[in-house]
Parts: C-alpha cells; structure tokens; sequence
C-alpha cells in the first residue's frame, strides 16, 4: 500500500472514531487529519492504527496515559532518592567507602546513557508501548534483587538495570508528553511528581527506619518499591495498548509533513523571489525529510541537541548531587542529627515538586516565552544555591530551611520548561530522536555528578564541605549556556500555543 501523505491517501484510508462532528471528511473537499484534533483509525504497513487526539480534555484514554506516566514519575522520585538517604546505612552494611558509594551513581549514569544510544532503534523496534514497558519492568526487577540485600556487585548491577529503566522512561515519556495540548503545565505536573517521590523518600524512609518497635531494615523499603513497580507495569500495558512500532513511525511522518506544510504557508505569507533550481532542491530535501524522522547519527552532528543535552546534564546532576549528598553533607559537616538531615533534603524536594507543579502555569501565562521563563528561574536558582552556602556559616538553622525551600521552587520547572523549549526550537523531524536523546543523556547527570561528588567527598574528610560551591559552579554555567541559547534562538522561537 502507498504510504505517501497526500490528501487523497488520507480520506481513503481513514476511519474517524468516536467523534462528534457529523461529516469529519467531508468527501468533496479532502482533509489533512493531523490538522484535525479527533480520534482516528488508520492503516499503515499492514496494521489498523488507533490514533488519539492530543487534547487531554476530551479523551478519557489520554486522561489513564498521563495517569500512568505521573505514578511512574512519582516512583522515579521515590527510587532516586532512597540512594541519597540511605548512604549511611548503605556504608555501614558494606563496609565501603564514599568512592565505592559513588559507583552505584556511574552504574545508574551508564544504563542511561546505553538508553541514550539505543533510543530511536528501541522506539522503532517496540514502540513507546514497548519502550515504557521495558523501563518499567527494568526498574521494578532491579528493586525486587535489591530488597533481598544482595552483595554489592550485584547492587551496583541493579543500579545499571535501574537507570535503562530510567533512560527508556525519561526519554519515551517527554517527548511524547511534550507534544500534548497545555503541554507546559502537563509536564510541569509530571516532573512535579518526581519532585513529590523524592520528597516523601528521605521523610518516610527515616520514619521507618527510626521506629522505636519494628523499626525497618535498608532493604524492606525496596519491597515497596517493587510492589509500585509492578502496578505501574501493568498501567504502561493497559493505558499504552495502542502505541505499537508501527503507530511509532506514523507519527514521526505524520508530523514531519504537518510541519513541513507549516513551513509553506510562512513562505505563502512572506514571498521571497527563488530560482526553479532551489525550488526543486528545496522539493527534494522536503520529501526526504517527510518521509524520515532523523536518525541518531543526524542527531549527534547536531550542535544544538548536543547544547541543550549538555545544559540538561549539568542542571539534573547539580539538582540531584545536591539533593543526594545534603543529608549526608549535614551530618559529615555540619554535624547534624540524622532527622533534621532528612528533614532538610525533604523540604528541597518539597519546594522543587511545588515549582513544577506551580510554575508551570507561571510559565504558560506569564512569560513570553519559555526561553525567558528558564533564564528566571536560573537566575533564582543560581542566587538561592549562593544564599545557602552563604547563610550555612552560621547557625540560623531555620533560615536554611527556608532557603532551600525557596530554592528548590525557582530549580523545579528548569527541566519541564527546557524540553518544551527542545521542542519549539529543533527541526520537527528531530523531535522525537533528538527529545529522546536529550532526556536520556541529560538525566544521565542524575548520576554523573553525584559520583564526580562522591569523589570529592572521598579525597579528604572535608572534602564534602564544598558541596554548596559545586552546585554554584555548575549554574553559573547553565547560565552562560542558557544567555547563549536565548541571543541565538529568541528571534525566531515559536512558541507551542496547544
């Protein structure tokens, strides 16, 4: 069958689903569906695709999809932060160093950046169906091995099988979360309950663990996280039924052509004289690109993608080293309870789920763009992490909570903010290989950084007292990165306004 996109394919071949318009093609005048926001069915390579709108509100299977990535991202929350708060009891069981500590962050790092090599032959072998059924299954067997105390080897290997899980996820879910009507506060939510796991972690896990009868082992808590992970896996299947390999590449074209036919009507509106050599080049290089989404190869020797996956590495580590370390960094140098430790990181995690789930929003409504809107919270976000190095000379210990608060609200949205960002700036035929890539990679600095801080930690018994200072150090640069993605972007950014 002929899957070239020209009008008359798509009347034919399409069979609208549930829809309330009474004559959705109207057969005299043929309709491009991927300007339409209905549900549809459609065959392609041999196979009746179910093709969804992208308009949350009228789609109750939608609705179970972004259901079903929130619990997920709530569990990456959950799991990202029980490594961060159970160092000391981890160190104790295995009588091993802040080096060795820090290896179960570089295994974490290497299954997400395998994710990042593999994405675009993952998604078109399995399909985001596939792909989210993997990382889940992924994550949930790495925490069932884990909760049975495993030797440390073996600990480090689930931490491997942890992050592809992460990495399939991370990169699956945003991208395709991206492209949803109020993408910006969707995703704003969707990072906000990563934030809401990590929060919970540190405050739950000290409970449990600092009970005076039946007080829990390190290990039980993985139990749970098991047992969430075995729901979420069985959500992906239900909720995901629809989005095979072959759905996959049909978007990826679908997109491409509604993109391209975008273009067109810019040039209709501003005509500039072209010769019939460049009209024809100009043709060809359409047709190609509508008929290919962009491998990885195309995507590495973009240095755009390589800047804002740089960007994003810089920003997850910095956000994750300092809320991984800070517990122990209390205790080790400034000599704290473990409680008010715990306490501490839960109030990060707490203004951070706040801001992505608030300023989303803030976002959305009150910024021009989100090129502004990230270049804000930066700013916030450098002056915040400043203040608390700054204010932790002293003992106005209340103040630090505060500080932290405050901070994790303006550090929160940078993630959801740059990958609605991503995708307004990257060629369309990009955004799927390129988002992907982007999420992985830049979520492979969850555990990048914290192992460069373990190291640290390790090269003396201060070591870890500059904690605060690499956490300045690292924004300072995503500031300068993100200046320099502004003045080159900003004049021809075009906002997603779904």
């Amino acid at each position: 069958m002929d899957q070239t996109f020209t009008d008359n394919s798509f009347t034919d071949q399409i069979t609208p689903s549930q829809s309330t318009s009474p004559t959705p093609f109207p057969p005299t005048k043929p309709v491009n569906p991927s300007f339409l926001n209905i549900r549809y069915q459609i065959e392609h390579e041999g196979e009746l695709l179910t093709v969804d709108t992208t308009n949350w509100k009228t789609s109750t299977l939608l609705k179970c999809q972004i259901v079903s990535s929130y619990t997920i991202f709530t569990l990456f929350g959950l799991a990202e932060q029980t490594t961060g708060t159970i160092i000391p009891k981890l160190q104790t069981y295995y009588q091993i160093n802040d080096l060795h500590t820090s290896f179960i962050f570089l295994c974490g790092v290497t299954g997400y950046l395998t994710m990042a090599v593999i994405s675009n032959i993952t998604h078109e072998s399995f399909g985001i169906r596939g792909v989210a059924t993997l990382g889940t299954t992924s994550m949930t067997l790495a925490y069932m091995i884990i909760s049975v105390k495993p030797p440390f080897l073996i600990y480090l290997l689930c931490s491997f099988f942890n992050g592809i899980g992460f990495g399939c996820l991370d990169a699956s879910l945003n991208s395709w979360m991206g492209n949803l009507v109020d993408s910006n506060q969707l995703m704003g939510i969707l990072h906000g309950c990563y934030g809401l796991g990590s929060m919970i972690s540190p405050t739950l896990i000290t409970y449990l663990m600092e009970k005076k009868e039946n007080a829990w082992s390190w290990n039980q808590y993985y139990m749970v996280l098991s047992l969430i992970g075995g729901v979420c896996i069985v959500f992906v299947i239900l909720s995901f039924k629809y989005e095979t390999p072959k759905k996959y590449r049909y978007i990826a074209k679908l997109r491409n052509k509604q993109a391209q036919e975008s273009i067109e009507m810019d040039s209709i509106k501003d005509p500039v004289e072209v010769t019939e050599e460049e009209i024809s080049s100009s043709l060809l290089e359409e047709e190609e690109e509508t008929n290919l989404s962009a491998n990885l190869g195309m995507v590495l020797q973009s240095k755009l993608v390589w800047i804002l996956s740089i960007f994003l590495f810089i920003y997850v580590g910095a956000e994750v080293a300092f809320g991984a370390w800070l517990v122990t960094y209390l205790l080790r140098i400034k000599h704290w309870a473990y409680k008010p430790s715990a306490h501490m990181s839960t109030t990060f995690w707490s203004g951070l789920t706040i801001g992505r789930m608030v300023l989303g929003f803030v976002t959305a409504h009150y910024f021009t763009s989100e090129l502004s809107a990230n270049l804000t919270y930066t700013v916030f976000s450098f002056v915040g992490y400043a203040l608390f190095w700054l204010f932790s000379f002293t003992n106005l210990n209340w103040i630090l909570f505060v500080i932290v608060f405050v901070t994790g609200v303006v550090v929160g949205p940078i993630f959801p903010t740059t990958i609605i960002a991503s995708v307004n700036i990257l060629p369309p035929n990009f955004h799927i290989v390129g988002i992907g890539f982007i999420c992985a990679f830049g979520g492979g600095g969850a555990a990048g950084i914290p192992f460069l801080t373990g190291l640290i930690a390790e090269s003396s018994d201060g070591g870890l007292a500059i904690l605060p200072l690499v956490v300045i150090v690292l924004f300072a640069i995503l500031l300068l990165i993100w200046t320099l993605i502004i003045v080159q972007y900003s004049k021809s950014y075009k906002r997603n306004n779904l």
